[in-house]
């Protein structure tokens, strides 16, 4: 939490401690608490998870200043009394204390480079490609791209958003009136700051089915921090939600939602679900290699279209137009900050999840791929088939670990597979920086979020040193021993 509503839970608590004792909280502590509240809501702006903390506040002043209640100096007893001050005092504690402590605003860890970040978004259009989430006639493929960059020494500027709360929202499963705090989250990115001069290497970041553009901003800050040009595409109809920087903005398309719903209302219980893919992790992580990949196309079999592959080649696209793009802005064909600036022939792409799997899948179709990061990732489309001969890391969160051993198999190039321990799935993207309750409910995992930011960061900036670019090799080479915990299986690696 922020520094006035850690101020406001404690003066919270006293206040319930207070009552607990059947006691006026006193005009000192109500008038503090008001002020605190008053504090944080014009320095630090107001958020629903904080609305109980005020209200208990705000009747506490009151009380203060009319002297309602039991003086200060009597404690009414009776049992009953006493119990019911008790129950009382914790709801207190529980609404403003406890709700603002599970759901803060997420913080995100300052980027170490030697470069301050520039952020701009761009809108890239495909005539050639029809909308197949448009019922409009000749609607063509649009979709937007925030750029993150390195900007010029001592660049200074207002933070630029983070992301609109319709992204956040989880389809559905977190109320908006949570996820409006999204505007409160403080990025390290100035928005239209100028570019650094020179020619920066070009790495493009696609995020997870249903996920949103800027979903792993700690990692997209800190490689631009480090000279890196960073491009992460919103694929509009799979996106939780696609803002556009004219202000309008496209939802997900009504067919994927629903199915997605329909999936998890039709889920099976939690527990069954880890039994169920560990046993399909077991099977895929068998010493026959080709036990191994007719166990991994059962499996993506699991999937219905457009996941197992119509999706996957549309994002793929999406990632080509996307190159064309930059190469036409690089030229000046098109007005632009990046006129000169960008460094084409060392391209990287990576992305989590089905973006991961989107990295895989344009790197087996399209040279002007030099390396590729897949970030836990099943590996939809033609790779299974083929081979991929860029240097490749997968960072995997602990249990799909064996869901990636049969796209290693196929590797020609430099490989390798780091498994995150106690890391869930979605834990390997911000939202495991949204408080303890994901970690509590099991959703993100249980390692601490700092170290799991760490670890990641690390590996996918050491991966593109080392292996895109070709200097400070010793950043990918001394992970083992930063990140003991991390197991590391390599293919094609001396």
């Amino acid at each position: 939490m922020r520094l006035f509503e850690w101020l406001v839970v404690v003066a919270v608590i006293a206040i319930a401690w207070e009552w607990a004792r059947g006691r006026r909280p006193g005009v000192r502590l109500g008038m503090l608490a008001a002020v605190l509240v008053a504090a944080s809501i014009v320095v630090e702006g107001q958020r629903a998870a904080m609305w109980p903390a005020y209200v208990v506040a705000g009747i506490a002043a009151l009380m203060a200043v009319r002297g309602v209640g039991a003086t200060e100096g009597a404690v009414r007893g009776g049992g009953l009394r006493v119990v019911g001050r008790g129950l009382g005092a914790l709801v207190v504690v529980l609404l403003g204390v406890g709700l603002p402590v599970v759901w803060p605003v997420i913080k995100l860890p300052k980027p170490s480079g030697p470069y301050p970040v520039g952020t701009v978004w761009l809108v890239v259009r495909d005539s050639a490609r029809h909308e197949r989430f448009s019922s409009v006639p000749g609607a063509v493929r649009e979709f937007p791209v925030k750029v993150w960059y390195p900007a010029p020494a001592g660049t200074t500027g207002a933070s630029a958003p983070y992301a609109e709360p319709a992204e956040m929202t989880a389809l559905g499963l977190i109320p908006k009136l949570l996820t409006r705090q999204a505007t409160l989250i403080k990025t390290h990115s100035i928005a239209g700051a100028p570019m650094v001069e020179g020619r920066a290497p070009v790495l493009i970041f696609s995020h997870g089915y249903t996920g949103y553009a800027a979903q792993n901003t700690p990692q997209m800050e800190e490689l631009a921090s480090r000279g890196y040009v960073v491009a992460s595409i919103a694929h509009t109809g799979e996106a939780s939600w696609t803002p556009f920087p004219d202000g309008h903005g496209v939802p997900i398309d009504s067919g994927v939602l629903n199915s997605m719903t329909r999936q998890m209302k039709q889920g099976i219980k939690a527990a069954d679900q880890k039994r169920m893919f560990d046993s399909v992790s077991a099977a895929l992580a068998v010493p026959d290699l080709a036990l191994r990949q007719a166990g991994f196309r059962r499996f993506l079999d699991l999937s219905p279209e457009p996941l197992r592959s119509a999706s996957v080649r549309e994002w793929a696209l999406d990632t080509k137009v996307l190159v064309d793009r930059l190469g036409a802005l690089n030229a000046g064909a098109v007005p632009s900050p990046f006129k000169d600036r960008l460094d084409l022939e060392h391209l990287g792409v990576f992305g989590m999840s089905y973006g991961g799997a989107t990295a895989g899948e344009f790197c087996r179709l399209d040279r002007r791929c030099r390396a590729a990061i897949n970030i836990d990732g099943g590996q939809y489309g033609g790779l299974i088939d083929d081979s991929l001969t860029v240097p490749l890391l997968i960072l995997a969160s602990e249990q799909a670990y064996g869901v990636h051993l049969p796209v290693l198999d196929l590797t020609r190039g430099p490989a390798y597979l780091a498994a995150v321990p106690a890391t869930n799935h979605i834990g390997l993207t911000d939202l495991s920086l949204q408080g303890p309750l994901f970690r509590w409910a099991g959703i993100t995992g249980k390692l601490d979020p700092d170290r799991r930011e760490d670890i990641m960061t690390s590996f996918v900036v050491g991966f593109f040193e080392k292996y895109l670019m070709g200097r400070s090799p010793e950043l990918f080479d001394g992970l083992p021993a930063r990140f003991p915990e991390v197991k590391i299986t390599k293919r094609n690696v001396p």
